[in-house]
């Protein structure tokens, strides 16, 4: 199986009805201290798990993305915290500063770089941001962003500070340190002042992680984002609720109020007549000629209580009607021929 099926609707047996299976969304969030402990990374490395499997950011996308509603306010909140881009001036610098600056963004991204930056704030209140120096440590020659949910935080010091960042997949079970990039990380609170020190020391690293949290109430190692109440009030659950019963209405209980069949020669002869040859047209043209039926049968009301195919011609070539109705909620056949269904009587 590709992936684990936690929610779905089952017959309960012996008597008419139905249940319900829904995972509780407010779990995802939840920790016990007890259950947090580093796990080691070789022999002089450990990190913190997000969460107790260490899967916590990937259970917030599935449940982001399981509701249309949050997955497009997320993608909004994202483009509003990107607003115009990171947007440079050279007006006032010299052509040499100018020629650099146009030479450095051919190697760089900025518009990707800070979308991307701006979906990890809103999804997870962090991000990644890595600096890689020349050779001789005196210029940045690129800016990255570490996608926050690949990202782990090595275990902090006596003072609390964080030293290293650890990227991998993390989906998968990671137990081989090769498989695991390890980047410095800067002092969050004063990254540009500790790159300068490392270097004045005779640091040798040339590629250094850049922490950006948004604060929070609770200072943990990974911030648990405001909207984190969505998913442990009952609404969330609610509304999932609802549509797994609509679907298992529709699916199993919903009737079909008309059935309604349509020879192809019908749809031949009304192209021909309006000399329609273009496929898309064609498919616009069998979409207004079907809601002119429902219209004519049922009402707009009605419209989603039918089912269109083709009906089928006999291999003797007996003439059938271009158009047949069933009403499904009585065994009655009431047909309409061509003198009805007629494109111009519609």
């Amino acid at each position: 199986m590709d992936s684990l099926i936690f929610n779905s609707i089952e017959n309960i047996p012996g008597i008419n009805a139905k249940a319900i299976f829904k995972i509780d969304s407010s779990t995802v969030f939840k920790e016990d201290a007890e259950m947090i402990t580093p796990v080691p990374v070789g022999e002089h490395l450990s990190y913190m798990p997000w969460g107790g499997d260490n899967l916590m950011p990937y259970n917030i996308i599935n449940l982001i993305e399981s509701d249309e509603t949050l997955a497009t306010c997320q993608l909004f909140n994202a483009e509003v915290c990107f607003g115009s881009g990171l947007v440079y001036d050279v007006a006032q610098a010299s052509q040499s500063t100018a020629n650099s600056v146009e030479d450095w963004l051919l190697d760089n991204d900025l518009a990707s770089y800070w979308l991307g930056v701006c979906q990890d704030f809103k999804h997870f209140g962090f991000a990644v941001s890595v600096l890689i120096l020349n050779a001789d440590g005196t210029k940045v020659v690129r800016l990255l962003r570490k996608e926050a949910c690949y990202c782990r935080f090595a275990v902090a010091d006596k003072s609390g500070r964080i030293p290293k960042i650890l990227y991998a997949n993390w989906r998968s079970a990671v137990s081989q340190p090769e498989n695991i990039e390890v980047i410095e990380l800067l002092d969050p609170a004063s990254p540009w002042r500790d790159l300068q020190d490392r270097l004045a020391k005779g640091s040798a690293t040339r590629k250094f992680a850049v922490l950006t949290r948004v604060p929070t109430p609770d200072s943990t190692y990974y911030p648990i984002p405001y909207y984190a109440a969505l998913f442990r009030g009952k609404w969330y659950n609610i509304k999932q609720l609802i549509g797994l019963a609509k679907e298992a209405k529709l699916r199993n209980s919903a009737p079909i109020k008309y059935h309604i069949e349509i020879s192809a020669k019908y749809w031949d002869s009304i192209f021909r007549a309006e000399g329609i040859t273009d496929r898309a047209r064609q498919q616009e043209r069998i979409v207004r000629e079907k809601q002119s039926i429902l219209d004519f049968l049922t009402g707009a009301e009605n419209s989603g209580k039918a089912w269109f195919s083709t009906f089928y011609i006999t291999p003797d070539g007996k003439e059938q009607h271009d158009v047949e109705s069933t009403r499904s909620t009585t065994p009655r056949r009431v047909a309409t021929g061509r003198a009805t269904f007629r494109r111009p009587s519609i």
